[in-house]
């Protein structure tokens, strides 16, 4: 009798294991059975390829430069092209930002109000801006990912002829270029 209780025993511990294996392959099953993830789509309407590990950084660094300088203005004062304290804060922001996207490039756009000549306020503009690409430079920004224009007072952000409106069209704008 001793014997039987130990094959019964063994029997029984033999039943936990085959029921063990076969949870563990209904588990495996269950896992292979999960359905795939849907796929991309692109704007066409054809499966998109999956980016790579660096295309997603680039993406996220592309969304952060735009975030960055989505509304990126640079006011100046009548007559100047100075910087302010305002302004220098806003591009010592920048400039890490773009030494860390190699491939990024912006265009600064210079801008004036409507007092002056057409001639004297595409000066103006232009310096402008220059003085912004040349701050950047200065903080380790290459020179040839900085584009500058001028366009003097033919893009103004607002149309009334007083203080503010003046005030609010002598500036820079910074914008992604190419990226």
């Amino acid at each position: 009798m001793g014997a039987r209780k130990w094959v019964l025993a063994g029997a029984v511990v033999g039943a936990g294991m085959v029921s063990g294996c076969a949870h563990e392959q209904k588990a495996a099953a269950l896992d292979t059975e999960r359905p795939a993830a849907p796929a991309r789509v692109a704007e066409s309407g054809r499966p998109a390829e999956e980016p790579t590990a660096g295309e997603e950084g680039q993406s996220k660094a592309d969304a952060d430069l735009q975030a960055l300088l989505k509304g990126s203005v640079i006011y100046f004062g009548f007559n100047q092209d100075t910087l302010t304290p305002e302004s220098t804060t806003r591009l010592r922001t920048l400039a890490p930002v773009l030494r860390q996207r190699p491939a990024a490039k912006i265009l600064i756009s210079g801008n004036c109000d409507e007092r002056g000549t057409e001639e004297y306020n595409l000066a103006l503009g232009q310096r402008r801006a220059d003085v912004a690409k040349s701050y950047l430079v200065n903080l380790g920004v290459p020179d040839e990912r900085i584009r500058t224009v001028s366009y003097g007072y033919e893009h103004p952000v607002s149309s009334a002829h007083d203080e503010s409106a003046w005030a609010a069209n002598r500036r820079d704008e910074l914008a992604p270029q190419g990226t």
